[in-house]
């Protein structure tokens, strides 16, 4: 590909002048090399075998319509029909004009529990789904806003920097489960320190943190932390998965195959609540708002319109340059030597008898 970035930029010194859209077309030029090389194998193969008669007379008399010109003709018409044809679906574009795109937003993290209670079953399938589809819905609901994951149970990891690219964040998503921490728990406070800390103080945007966990094992040290934050200027907002009532959680063996419920030492069956309380208190601390997601109804409009609210702030410019195509020239031309080599006759006619 190297060379055909060479031919570019020896044609086109300004790429923002002009440029091969679909550079990888350009490969197809082997593939008339090797038509060409065949071709002339061919030609020197049938030379070979003409050579055999010996008299010019003998030879036309045997092949009265016989034309070699045509043949080269005919070839040649083809061969620079191909050839343009190949341009055109390269795609030819020049350059119009630069404008200059200013992108707005906030930068949002995601906090994910991914502790093991998040497989328990009172939301279907199960929690950490359901969490997965509440952070497809934000992330749809984004406009240029940067958007950043964590995920955490006993400890924290930041699972994606902070992206607008949207489609790679719903991907990363989809990858998330619950050995992603080995560490078990639910240590919300070491997720905020982290998403603080991931969150660029140097970006003039502002700032957002959705916390989406049952809640278990929290602490008063959250708190702390959100209060800190919204000292910031940085907002927490919290949706809460599960029931009050609780639910037992699913144990898998080492295979993936479900073999029952886990258990404490004391042999008894774990269950699992939502901690809803903790949840809202944290909500409020850090000066966002708390939603309950249930099997119905993930509840984030109300989230997502106070996210909505937030000021967005420029963030960065890009220049872009807009394009038009050419394709059509190089199409039209190979259509007309395309056609040309069908109009042009194998054999001579009555008014070609001397080629």
């Amino acid at each position: 590909m190297n060379w055909m970035k060479a031919i570019s930029s020896y044609l086109f010194t300004d790429r923002d002048f002009a440029r091969w859209q679909n550079n990888w077309v350009l490969w197809f030029f082997l593939l008339s090399a090797a038509i060409i090389a065949l071709y002339c194998i061919n030609r020197w193969l049938q030379k070979k075998q003409l050579n055999q008669f010996k008299s010019e007379t003998t030879l036309n008399n045997l092949f009265p319509n016989l034309s070699k010109n045509r043949s080269i003709l005919r070839f040649m018409a083809w061969t620079t029909g191909f050839a343009c044809i190949i341009l055109s679906g390269a795609n030819l574009q020049f350059g119009d004009k630069k404008e200059e795109v200013q992108r707005a937003g906030i930068d949002l993290m995601l906090c994910l529990d991914v502790s093991k209670s998040m497989l328990a079953e009172d939301l279907k399938p199960n929690r950490l789904t359901r969490a997965k589809l509440s952070i497809n819905k934000i992330i749809n609901s984004l406009g240029s806003d940067r958007i950043g994951v964590i995920v955490f149970a006993g400890d924290a990891f930041l699972q994606l920097p902070l992206t607008n690219d949207h489609s790679a964040a719903e991907l990363f998503i989809q990858g998330i489960h619950t050995g992603i921490i080995p560490v078990p728990g639910t240590n919300i406070a070491r997720a905020l320190e982290l998403a603080n800390k991931s969150l660029p103080s140097s970006s003039p945007t502002n700032k957002a943190i959705v916390v989406i966990t049952d809640g278990e094992e929290h602490d008063g040290r959250a708190i702390e932390i959100a209060e800190q934050l919204q000292e910031k200027d940085i907002k927490v907002f919290t949706i809460g998965l599960g029931s009050s009532k609780g639910s037992t959680i699913p144990d898998f063996n080492k295979n993936g195959r479900r073999i029952g419920v886990k258990k404490d030492r004391n042999a008894s069956t774990i269950i699992t609540r939502l901690n809803e309380p903790s949840l809202v208190a944290l909500a409020e601390a850090g000066g966002g708002t708390y939603v309950r997601g249930s099997n119905q109804n993930l509840g984030l409009q109300s989230m997502l319109t106070k996210i909505g609210e937030i000021e967005k702030t420029e963030y960065e410019a890009k220049q872009y340059t807009s394009y038009s195509s050419r394709f059509q020239w190089f199409l039209a031309i190979g259509i007309m030597f395309i056609v040309m080599d069908l109009l042009i006759l194998k054999r001579k006619g009555t008014w070609f008898k001397n080629n």
